[in-house]
């Protein structure tokens, strides 16, 4: 089981059989997501994350096999036929992204030592010495806690029940300090280098959701999946009201104003629905902000954006 956060969700508990997959990846990535897609049935879990709209890996897991890249897709197309399940989709920051990549796929460094038998204060510091980028992930059968790290350096902490990324890390120190606390270290590269590789480029979708389809044709009737592309008006008012949220998070007042004055100039909400409409909204958001405070995180604040059109379209 991975343990990735659930701190910003987009959607959750989605039927799979609601929507066709292969249709929902495709428009994540084409709209620039960062976060992760989760699918889960019974006995099966797999995860599929994106940064700025390249898919950086897909894994999936079934009573301890793990599989990887094409064969997770593959094994999450079939379980979708033949179990049904649920989607989640959850948005994140591209640094969190890179910690999320280093769960699923990454070097694991430390697996499973008891905490007692480590000495963490000598590993915190060497990974800092470093310069890690990965994850520390403390647990027990009955608690876990996480602790993200870029550069060397924390940048967030997670732990079962939380409903944010936190800023200190009470909560991973308690759950060491457990009876027979154990620890994962797992690391992997530069978000930058990440951003290279993009298997959503290397795989035919398409073909294998059809493959998956004749593979397991049941006889049972499938749900009807939902019609792509029809996107009611109450939704998209919920996604404007999302993207209000966001830019007065980094901007206060000022980033409602602009997000409001943007969308109106534009012509309407409907404007994000139309890629190159949307990428010159996209545009002026970021300049106008960045007018507005340019000592802020307007880089951040963008990926959360189109991760969270993005998601809102695609499901």
């Amino acid at each position: 089981m991975h343990f990735l956060p659930k701190a910003n969700p987009l959607y959750e508990k989605i039927s799979a059989t609601k929507v066709v997959v292969p249709d929902v990846l495709e428009k994540l990535g084409k709209g620039g997501f960062t976060g992760y897609l989760s699918y889960s049935a019974p006995g099966f879990e797999s995860y599929c994350i994106f940064a700025k709209g390249k898919l950086l890996c897909a894994v999936s897991s079934e009573v301890g096999r793990d599989k990887s890249g094409f064969e997770a897709i593959v094994a999450m197309f079939d379980k979708v036929f033949i179990l049904g399940g649920e989607i989640n989709v959850y948005r994140m920051t591209s640094d969190l992204a890179m910690c999320a990549h280093a769960l699923v796929a990454g070097t694991r460094l430390f697996k499973g030592d008891e905490v007692r038998q480590v000495d963490i204060k000598g590993v915190l510091a060497r990974l800092k010495a470093q310069g890690h980028n990965g994850v520390v992930h403390f647990y027990t059968p009955e608690r876990y806690a996480m602790m993200f790290y870029k550069d060397g350096l924390p940048i967030g902490f997670y732990h079962d029940g939380a409903t944010c990324i936190e800023s200190q890390p009470d909560e991973s120190r308690k759950v060491a300090a457990l009876p027979g606390a154990k620890i994962d270290i797992c690391g992997t590269k530069p978000i930058e280098e990440l951003l290279r590789y993009d298997l959503l480029q290397m795989v035919n979708l398409a073909k294998l959701w059809e493959a998956a389809q004749l593979r397991n044709a049941a006889p049972r009737q499938m749900e009807q999946p939902l019609p792509g592309g029809d996107v009611d008006d109450a939704k998209m008012a919920e996604l404007v009201d999302d993207l209000q949220e966001l830019a007065s998070a980094y901007l206060s007042r000022a980033g409602r104003e602009i997000i409001e004055k943007r969308l109106r100039d534009g012509g309407g909400p409907r404007l994000l629905m139309d890629e190159g409409r949307f990428e010159n909204f996209m545009s002026l958001v970021e300049s106008d902000a960045r007018a507005v405070d340019g000592d802020a995180r307007i880089d951040e604040m963008m990926d959360l954006m189109r991760s969270e059109v993005a998601g809102r379209l695609a499901v």
